[in-house]
């Protein structure tokens, strides 16, 4: 599903829900991770625990990288585009719009690392399945951190 209105991601299409080879747990230096087959991404299986502003989450990457999450230091905010590859067309068995291998016991809003202006970034929502802006200083989204696969 796409909630389209001024604010949101304009014809971000979304996808039929994933074949079960697409993804999958990889278990690295005792952190879980998902592999995307089809983007060659490798992202966190579970979100930030806590939701945070924005600027709190650019802070949490630069933590991500120092310790050196999942034997990796090039964790990021993915981009508006990456995030939304996520987006399913249906929601899962937790009534979510992201595949079932992701974490469903977090909050479902995601920060992407795009921005709409000074004051505003773009988030993806999953209890929903859209993208829309939302102010850096005072919401609280949720961090899922991406990387590269290969």
């Amino acid at each position: 599903m796409l909630i389209e209105d001024k604010m949101c991601a304009p014809l971000l299409k979304t996808r039929p829900r994933s074949p079960r080879t697409r993804f999958k747990v990889r278990t690295m230096q005792s952190e879980n991770v998902v592999v995307d087959r089809m983007t060659d991404l490798m992202w966190q299986q579970a979100a930030s625990s806590q939701p945070m502003l924005f600027r709190l989450a650019l802070t949490w990457i630069d933590n991500l990288n120092k310790c050196g999450f999942a034997g990796f230091y090039d964790w990021r905010l993915p981009t508006l585009s990456e995030a939304m590859t996520l987006v399913e067309e249906s929601p899962n068995e937790h009534g979510l719009y992201i595949d079932a291998i992701f974490n469903a016991r977090q909050r479902s809003w995601i920060w992407t690392s795009e921005r709409g202006g000074a004051d505003l970034a773009w988030y993806v929502n999953f209890n929903y399945g859209y993208s829309q802006l939302n102010r850096t200083k005072s919401t609280h989204n949720s961090v899922r951190a991406v990387r590269q696969f290969s």
